[in-house]
């Protein structure tokens, strides 16, 4: 039990539930970033902030989805954590939870940089007046 009043067990249990609820949601919403990125790239444009409306995000659906696949699968994990941490779980059973979530978000942060490559503008060309200015 955490703590010494029984009124600190009940106040963690209710953190972890809502810490949980968050995971969840955000798996949800990741999981169906995912699904409109994967198959309906067309329904991107109705997105919020406007991700999509260029075409560098429209033809770039794909790695999008992966990102948004690899965050559903980290905040699922996640959720689990919260629930099992701490309540006589076999210590096995967090560790590979922990070890599959690190695993998740490693390939967040790949495919965050495979997004980031694949919508970076082309730099701007430089005239030939410019250069001669800067020298």
């Amino acid at each position: 039990m955490v703590g010494r009043r029984p009124s600190v067990a009940l106040e963690v249990d209710l953190l972890r539930g809502g810490l949980s609820l968050f995971a969840l949601l955000n798996a949800a919403g990741w999981a169906g970033l995912a699904a409109a990125w994967k198959f309906r790239p067309e329904w991107a444009e109705r997105l919020p902030l406007q991700l999509g409306t260029h075409e560098r995000y429209l033809k770039n659906a794909p790695v999008w989805a992966r990102l948004a696949a690899a965050l559903t699968g980290f905040w699922t994990l996640a959720a689990a954590l919260y629930l099992t941490a701490g309540h006589n779980t076999a210590p096995f059973i967090v560790i590979a939870l922990f070890t599959a979530a690190a695993a998740c978000l490693i390939v967040a942060i790949a495919a965050a940089g495979a997004v980031f490559s694949a919508v970076r503008p082309d730099p701007l060309p430089i005239s030939p007046e410019a250069e001669h200015q800067s020298a």
